[in-house]
């Protein structure tokens, strides 16, 4: 499969995924403010290797989320598609807490090269390794998952082929499928917990990972949701999944 991480364009924004993309950035600008603009922390030698370090990994990781995620591909063959669907409101209560609790964890991180001032006279009590630890496996590892974990697949449909990234195009790592190993089948879309059906969702699935293509509006019939999945199979060399594949 080509490299979809190169350009083609971009055909507006995902709002859910370009709230989150902000947070990597509210996290510099908050660790920035503390240990730059208040007079409550002094940066040492590895304070300021841990602050560089921790900026860059952020601010490379926030820019790929905007390329990759937040701008929806232009490319009419591309489709970019989520495990499960975060909208703009949801990302900001996920993704901004996890945002709080990964500066919280990297703040310690940096504290522990830093020296404390308290009015105007450096401290000389410091961050304990285990505090630091503590910190990173409380603070900053749930909220790495809250702002970077999103499984999404790439299906190129000129390529005939499936990318799945188990954290996100952001961070890469992904794996290839080729259509024939994909299995394409329908079922009722619900809004969860409550009674509203908006129509039937088209989904894929490779192994055991599954993932949604197109959501048919409304009531069309069987008919056409059969002939829409049977599009999709044809598309991608895939095929129609029997019952229990679909299950």
């Amino acid at each position: 499969m080509p490299n979809d991480e190169q350009p083609r364009g971009f055909d507006g924004l995902h709002p859910g995924d370009t709230v989150r993309a902000l947070m990597p950035f509210f996290v510099i600008a908050g660790l920035g403010w503390v240990f730059l603009f208040t007079e409550l922390f002094r940066l040492d030698a590895p304070g300021w290797v841990y602050f560089v370090l921790v900026t860059l990994a952020l601010g490379v990781s926030g820019a790929r989320m905007v390329r990759l995620e937040a701008l929806r591909p232009g490319d009419p063959g591309l489709l970019v598609t989520r495990t499960r669907e975060v909208g703009p409101v949801g990302e900001l209560m996920i993704a901004g807490f996890g945002a709080f609790l990964l500066w919280a964890g990297l703040f310690e991180v940096i504290l522990s090269g830093s020296t404390e001032v308290w009015g105007g006279v450096p401290s000389d009590k410091s961050i304990s390794l285990a505090e630091v630890v503590l910190a990173t496996v409380m603070f900053a590892l749930p909220g790495f998952f809250m702002v970077y974990w999103r499984p999404m697949f790439v299906v190129d449909l000129n390529a005939k082929a499936i990318r799945r990234y188990p954290f996100g195009r952001a961070l890469g790592r992904a794996r290839s499928f080729a259509g024939s190993e994909l299995r394409v089948f329908s079922e009722g879309y619900w809004i969860t917990n409550t009674r509203h059906r908006p129509g039937v969702m088209i989904r894929g699935k490779v192994g055991k990972h599954t993932f949604e293509l197109e959501l048919v509006h409304g009531n069309l019939g069987e008919a056409y949701v059969a002939e829409r999945v049977a599009w999709w199979a044809r598309a991608l060399d895939a095929r129609v999944a029997t019952e229990a594949e679909g299950a």
